[in-house]
């Protein structure tokens, strides 16, 4: 016959071990785990470079405006439509997808106020926008459009003139960037880099003829001569910045 042990002989037993019921009962550690191998440091370095270009703008925006005064808003916005009606009328014929491309551009009518404070009669005006890579056609239209005066001359990189500028700028920063990782791991002593991160950003910056003294230009010429409109040049910038581990 087994008799089962009591209560009071098991703790006596823990007593004798030199442990009390509560610490029995937690002396079982939480499991914690430790990476087997830990990953090498690595120093981690910044650095950035850019390219740049110069490209020869191939795109023309020429921007025409009308203004019209009058006591009545209604008066004034229907002589505005009479002017760009006319226009377009002699424009939209002459248009060609890349070539020469017409569209309409803003039009206002505003209150204009007398020294009291009141509404003093009614100002408008109208934009007519010629744009293209045919600039002698667009210089030679905005000349035919008497009624319309050239308000803005704007010369730009055409979509495609500016993505294959870019292209090739970008070769350029990217060699000179890992041109420059390559050094700097070699000066500081290590032996080879791996990348870690990379921006790459493009930008534009004009670098054409003055706009207003080409618009001032068009009031002093005869009626239908063409508007002088020369082309300068963009810089095209291609920036890499990024870092890089050594190792």
């Amino acid at each position: 016959m087994t008799t089962k042990p009591t209560p009071v002989i098991a703790l006596a037993c823990l007593t004798a071990l030199g442990l009390t019921w509560g610490s029995a009962l937690a002396q079982s550690p939480p499991l914690t785990l430790t990476p087997a191998v830990q990953a090498a440091p690595h120093q981690v370095l910044h650095l950035s470079t850019s390219a740049y270009n110069e490209v020869v703008q191939d795109w023309l925006v020429m921007t025409l405006a009308v203004q019209k005064e009058g006591l009545q808003a209604p008066a004034v916005q229907t002589q505005l439509n009479a002017v760009v009606s006319d226009a377009l009328a002699v424009a939209t014929p002459l248009a060609k997808p890349g070539g020469v491309e017409v569209s309409m551009g803003k039009m206002n009518v505003s209150p204009r106020y007398g020294r009291e404070g009141k509404t003093h009669g009614w100002t408008g005006s109208a934009k007519l926008v010629l744009q293209g890579r045919d600039a002698v056609q667009i210089a030679t239209l905005a000349a035919r459009l008497q009624d319309l005066t050239v308000a803005q001359i704007d010369w730009q990189l055409s979509p495609e003139q500016k993505t294959a500028a870019e292209s090739r700028i970008q070769a350029e920063a990217v060699a000179r960037f890992q041109s420059k990782a390559q050094a700097l791991t070699q000066q500081f002593g290590f032996a080879a880099y791996t990348l870690r991160e990379i921006r790459v950003s493009a930008q534009e910056a004009d670098e054409g003829i003055p706009m207003p003294r080409m618009a001032m230009a068009q009031m002093a010429v005869p009626a239908l001569a063409p508007v002088p409109a020369v082309a300068g040049k963009s810089r095209v910038v291609v920036n890499i910045s990024g870092s890089i581990a050594l190792r």
